[in-house]
């Protein structure tokens, strides 16, 4: 059964996301659209901002996981419950689907829309090992 706890939950994580992919690959869009004007450090900084932004902002309410990745790991380590998790990855996919959008309508196709990519003569299949790793 669905409480309004949960949907509030949700609508947290939405939010949390929607600004934290609006904030952090909006800025890496921005940085491309406009010849380096905010520079890969600053492009940083605005993700490390608006992480700590959404934290107190939503934290309270949903635990600020912002990332379907944050909410399987801490299912899987058991300190979050696994019947929640679907909501919450609803959540944060729309979220981070609507900042794409909104980003795609206002900038356009550029700077890959913020997504990150190997370097020059780095292999895929490095970089996906990499990730793993890590």
């Amino acid at each position: 059964m669905t409480s309004a706890r949960d949907i509030r939950r949700w609508i947290a994580e939405l939010i949390g996301t929607f600004f934290l992919v609006l904030i952090g690959p909006g800025a890496a869009m921005v940085n491309a659209a406009y010849s380096g004007v905010i520079s890969h450090a600053g492009v940083a900084l605005a993700f490390a901002f608006v992480i700590v932004a959404m934290i107190y902002a939503v934290g309270h309410l949903s635990g600020a996981h912002l990332n379907p990745a944050v909410t399987l790991a801490f299912s899987l380590r058991r300190d979050f419950p696994w019947r929640r998790v679907p909501g919450y990855l609803l959540a944060q996919l729309a979220g981070a689907t609507l900042a794409c959008l909104f980003l795609w309508a206002v900038y356009g196709k550029v700077g890959m829309l913020g997504a990150t990519e190997p370097g020059a003569g780095i292999a895929d299949w490095k970089s996906l090992l990499t990730e793993l790793v890590l």
